[in-house]
C-alpha cells in the first residue's frame, strides 16, 4: 500500500527563509513546489496559464513567482515518526 508522507518545502521570498509543509504520496515536483508558494502567498489566487497558441517571453507561473521575489526551492521529505 502508499504511505502517504510529509514533504517540506524551503525557499526565500525576498531573500527571507520561508517553508511549507505538503503531504503527498510521492516526491512533488518543482512545479507544484511553485504551486504550492503561489497558492500561500497570493491572496487572490487566480489561475493564470499561457494558451498554447501564445508565445510569451516569460511563462505567467514564472512572472507570477518573479514577483513574490521566490528563489532557492528546495524539497525534502520529512523523517517519519
Amino acid at each position: 500500500m502508499t504511505e502517504l508522507k510529509r514533504y517540506r518545502i524551503h525557499y526565500l521570498i525576498n531573500g527571507n527563509p520561508a517553508s511549507l509543509t505538503l503531504s503527498s504520496f510521492e516526491q512533488p515536483d518543482m512545479e507544484q513546489a511553485e504551486l504550492e508558494i503561489l497558492l500561500h502567498h497570493v491572496r487572490e489566487p487566480r489561475a493564470a496559464t499561457d494558451a498554447p497558441w501564445e508565445i510569451p517571453t516569460r511563462p505567467s507561473e514564472d512572472s507570477r513567482m518573479a514577483e513574490l521575489g521566490v528563489s532557492d526551492i528546495q524539497i525534502e521529505e520529512e523523517p517519519s515518526r
